[in-house]
């Protein structure tokens, strides 16, 4: 029986082998045979026709195939399919086997994919637009625009609508039938009836937040009809509201985030690193409004194409001119003016804008100071300049710089010097001669970039820049003795200068996956301090003495790849890698840094969102003042100095309420930890002429925490936001304040913004903002005590010393201004005018902006009393106005 079986089941396999291996030979024999070709070029008709000979299988096509005349084949050898996927290499097809026949159909639209590609741009100046929203409410799907206003999007055939969006602008919808891969360009008008909010984020159906994590937008047309100082419109003003991003001073344009040191922020202007961003001693920014185009920020949550500093990345893009006609913007202001214009260079082809800024503090200084004995004078300007070519839809190519300076001078000590007249015994001449003090400091950049379209889903930017920093320090001092006149002067020098080539790629391989990657090469020559001493002796030969000249260069190589990805409708996420490798002395420095942030949609009101990164700084700088100034120095690793490093995490909630989500609130907790922090050694300082530049500094390392809030309104006639900011920051030296741990420098705990634009009309805006912070931590000394001064001799001069027992021991008082502002806009025939009036300090608080010491005249006989004083910029309400013509 078990024999019996035994061979029945003997003949059940042998009978499913065989009909396997029949079917398998069908297979093989009706498909995936392969065969060798003797005609590999031809058209498609001709091609199919010896294929059939080839392979004996008949095959049948559909006439709504695409039959191309001319087709060539790759290689001589492959399947049947194989030769038939490259016949109908662009016309999809399926395919069905019957008996020893293949019949070929075109796929129907609805199971094919085209890409749409195409750029968002501004109607009426052709500004590109970055960040716009491109969605398909069909299937649910879109993406965002790029850094470079350029989109990709992969959507199934047939009935397509694509809705482009982009806030403060109209929604363009555009309807068509889907059936190739196509090119489609939005050209969005302004509306003007729903002012631009502050930040990137206004919710979109399916998640769409913009081309970046963490990056915030802030608005240009707010940041101008915001009440300023002087009139001076401030983008840097408007960066420093945001929760999390401080400035270090009362009227300083410095930014201070999570934290972090102003050194520690890499502000991009059209790509190109700028190393001072302030005007007037920090009191404004560089960058003039009228050259601006669009500004993000980004403070956590980094992608990995950013690499370099650990705090934030301020991305600021010059404008590219209109393409219509010729217009521009004149603005007259209580300390500068401004002249800019743009237009079309060539027609279809290439546009331009240029823009220049000027104080006239000077001249008005000039004029307040006639008669008196001692002269300061001020003056800034700044140029900014930009104009491409289009070769066409495809590829552009972008040039831009910038350059702006800032001098400042005090003339003193003047007195007339006697002087003998060649061939006359008895007649004397006089000429005056003075002292005189003086600092300047400046930025030039250039860049050269290539935007190209590869193919539908392959985007490239190909980059050279070089920017320029250099400050200065001078003194110069007359002295006579008799008839002799010597000249002295003193000069301290320092500057960063960087040549970079870089290139980047984003590859959208569907809607919902991204790949960007890309590298870059910058060679830094570092000039950390030069000490200059120029002497004119009598005889009128100078003499020029080098105290220490420095000279540090040092390359550096960055490369990244990055992924930005969804999982369906709820999930979103952006992860990558960022490596760095630095070339200077001896020691090569080098690091790996992995991003990821994260976003989940627990409901269609509520996004949970969270990040973790690592970054890393090759550069330092170093300042002995309680604020950024443009004396700071700058200066690279060596082999006694190692990179910063950082590491951040962060987890918050946003919820969107109201009606069409015009409220947002943002809720974020973060932690945030600091490595290899340079500051100057007690001992030591800015003019210690007896160690190096190295031996001077002492590294430690840093930890700050917090919480922020944000509550926007993005639509309206009232638009704006309110901010909140609580933070905590330590340091730690092991050769400073004893080794313990004391507050960091910018360490401020409180920190609440509200701002609010009201559009009454199409003619009149109103704007207010309020700022509050708690003070700042200050070193001063605690106690002071007289003291013989060595040598000792018989009758001792006695002067005193002062002790400080511990660094940041105070903290100064909190901070708190409220400036209003309205702007009357008209039309004319011309063009549009428009009149600004405000008040900086509406209710005269006296802000700190430096506090010392001073000696009582109450004190009683024989003794002495101090006083802890303030120095408050402007204890009193600062009206201004302003006026502007745009044609």
């Amino acid at each position: 029986m078990r024999t019996e079986n035994h061979r029945n089941i003997k003949v059940v396999m042998a009978i499913v082998l065989i009909t396997l291996a029949n079917v398998s030979l069908y297979a093989q024999r009706a498909g995936h045979v392969r065969l060798t070709v003797d005609k590999t070029r031809g058209s498609a008709i001709e091609l199919i026709e010896h294929l059939q000979k080839k392979s004996g299988v008949v095959i049948s096509y559909s006439s709504r195939l695409c039959l191309k005349d001319d087709v060539r084949l790759s290689q001589s050898e492959n399947s049947l399919l194989g030769f038939l996927n490259e016949i109908f290499k662009n016309c999809p097809f399926s395919y069905t086997e019957l008996d020893n026949r293949i019949i070929l159909r075109p796929k129907p639209l609805s199971e094919q994919s085209f890409t749409i590609n195409g750029f968002v741009v501004d109607q009426k100046s052709g500004e590109r637009l970055l960040g716009a929203n491109l969605y398909n409410a069909t299937r649910e799907k879109g993406t965002a625009t790029n850094f470079y206003g350029f989109y990709s999007l992969t959507l199934p055939g047939g009935e397509t609508e694509l809705n482009a969006s982009f806030v403060g602008y109209k929604t363009e919808t555009k309807r068509f039938f889907l059936h190739k891969d196509t090119v489609i360009n939005f050209r969005l008008s302004p509306n003007v009836e729903l002012p631009e909010i502050s930040v990137l984020g206004s919710r979109m159906p399916n998640m769409l937040q913009g081309s970046s994590f963490g990056a915030m937008r802030v608005s240009m047309e707010q940041i101008v009809d915001a009440p300023a100082l002087f009139g001076e419109p401030d983008l840097v003003r408007g960066i420093q509201m945001l929760p999390g991003i401080q400035s270090g001073s009362e009227g300083f344009s410095g930014l201070y985030v999570r934290g972090g040191g102003p050194d520690q922020n890499m502000v991009l202007l059209d790509d190109v690193p700028v190393y001072n961003v302030g005007h007037l001693l920090g009191f404004f920014s560089i960058f003039n409004t009228d050259a601006v185009s669009q500004v993000s920020v980004t403070k956590d949550g980094f992608p990995a194409r950013y690499g370099g500093r650990l705090s934030s990345v301020v991305d600021v893009r010059m404008k590219d001119g209109r393409e219509e006609e010729i217009g521009g913007n004149i603005s007259l202001g209580l300390l500068s003016s401004s002249l800019s214009l743009d237009g079309p260079a060539l027609k279809d082809k290439s546009t331009f804008a240029v823009s220049f800024r000027r104080t006239y503090i000077d001249a008005l200084a000039a004029i307040y100071q006639l008669g008196e004995e001692e002269k300061t004078n001020y003056y800034f300007f700044d140029f900014n300049g930009k104009i491409n070519y289009e070769f066409s839809g495809r590829s552009k190519l972008f040039l831009s710089s910038y350059w702006g300076r800032d001098k400042f001078y005090t003339r003193y000590n003047f007195r007339d010097f006697e002087v003998e007249v060649v061939g006359s015994d008895d007649f004397r001449d006089f000429i005056t001669i003075n002292d005189e003090s003086n600092a300047g400091w400046g930025n030039f950049t250039g860049a050269l970039r290539w935007n190209y379209v590869v193919n539908k889903r392959l985007f490239s930017n190909f980059t050279a820049t070089y920017s320029n920093y250099r400050f200065f320090i001078g003194l110069r001092r007359d002295e006579t003795e008799g008839q002799a006149l010597t000249s002295y002067e003193q000069r301290y020098l320092s500057g960063i200068e960087d040549f970079t080539l870089k290139s980047d790629f984003e590859f959208y391989y569907t809607h919902d996956y991204t790949i960007r990657f890309g590298a870059s090469g910058v060679l830094h020559r570092f000039n950390p301090g030069v000490d200059i001493l120029r002497t004119t002796p009598e005889n009128g030969k100078s003499e020029e003495t080098v105290i220490e000249d420095v000279r540090v260069s040092g390359q550096e190589y960055r490369g990244y790849f990055e992924n930005e990805f969804s999982f369906g409708d709820r999930f979103r996420g952006n992860g990558g890698l960022h490596a760095a490798l630095f070339l200077g002395e001896r020691t090569p420095y080098w690091s790996v840094e992995p991003r990821l942030s994260l976003r989940y949609r627990i409901s269609p009101r509520f996004d949970l969102k969270g990040t973790v990164s690592s970054m890393s700084q090759f550069i330092h700088l170093v300042g002995t003042a309680g604020f950024s100034l443009p004396t700071d120095l700058w200066l690279p690793v060596s082999d006694e100095i190692e990179p910063m490093h950082s590491e951040q995490a962060t987890l918050g909630i946003d919820v969107y309420f109201g009606q069409r989500n015009r409220y947002v609130l943002s809720l974020e907790g973060y932690i945030k930890s600091f490595e290899n922090l340079l500051a100057y050694k007690e001992s030591t300082g800015f003019f210690d002429y007896s160690s190096t530049w190295e031996d001077k500094l002492t590294s430690g390392r840093g930890e700050s925490a917090g919480g922020e809030l944000l509550l926007q309104k993005n639509s309206g006639k009232l638009t704006g936001w309110l901010g909140y900011t609580y933070a905590h920051t330590n340091s730690f030296f092991s050769e400073l304040n004893e080794g313990k741990s004391f507050s960091g420098r910018f360490d401020r705990r409180h920190d609440a913004s509200l701002f609010m634009n009201y559009r009454f009309n199409k003619r009149f805006t109103g704007s207010l903002s309020w700022m509050f912070g708690s003070g700042n931590p200050i070193t001063l000394p605690e106690e002071k005590y007289y003291a013989p001064q060595l040598p000792f001799e018989k009758q001792p001069e006695y002067g005193y010393s002062e002790s400080v027992k511990s660094i940041n021991n105070y903290r100064m008082p909190a901070f708190h201004r409220l400036d209003l502002g309205i702007n009357f806009t008209k039309t004319r025939k011309r063009g549009e005018r428009t009149w600004s009036f405000g008040v900086i300090n509406a209710y005269g608080h006296q802000n700190p902006f430096l506090l010392y010491f001073s000696e009582s005249e109450d004190a009683p006989e024989g003794s002495a009393l101090r006083e802890l004083k303030q120095l408050s910029l402007f204890p009193f309400p600062i009206p201004y106005i302003k006026y502007s013509f745009k044609f």
